[in-house]
């Protein structure tokens, strides 16, 4: 797998023997375009945390590869509209008193004749299938997390 500094490394080169009449600052931006040129991670090579973020809001399952727990990933919640009604009578992961909350808006009006567009949104988070199993919301990646280059697709 290649590293970030391999992926500039080779882009730069790339430039350079395609005229070979570049400048020290022309090498070093090329040097940096070769590192954002994929902005997503590719299949096989690690990247850094922006290419893992990228890949994960194009829909993708993302580690790294130092951590040590089997099985770990990270990946999102998309951003979702439900209908009042739909939170107030189905949704199990919100407290009694949210549900209360939203029930005002609806009272005892029946299903159907509740407006489509009566809807609570929910913002889009970031969520971590742990090692246990278990699915960890709002996950936070950690400085060592955000400065790694370590991070890679998840294979299954």
């Amino acid at each position: 797998m290649k590293t970030l500094d391999e992926k500039s490394a080779e882009y730069s080169a790339k430039l350079c023997n395609q005229s070979g009449n570049y400048s020290k600052g022309e090498l070093e931006t090329a040097y940096c375009q070769g590192a954002t040129e994929n902005a997503k991670l590719t299949k096989g090579e690690f990247g850094t945390f922006g290419q893992a973020l990228e890949s994960i809001k194009h829909g993708f399952l993302v580690t790294r590869k130092g951590w040590n727990g089997k099985g770990m990933f990270i990946f999102m919640r998309p951003a979702d509209e439900i209908r009042v009604d739909i939170v107030v009578n189905s949704v199990k992961s919100l407290p009694y008193a949210v549900k209360e909350y939203f029930k005002q808006d609806i009272g005892d009006t029946p299903a159907n004749d509740i407006p489509a567009t009566d809807v609570v949104k929910f913002t889009a988070y970031l969520c971590m299938k742990a090692a246990d199993g278990t699915i960890v919301n709002g996950w936070l990646a950690s400085q060592t997390d955000m400065l790694s280059e370590d991070w890679m697709l998840f294979n299954f």
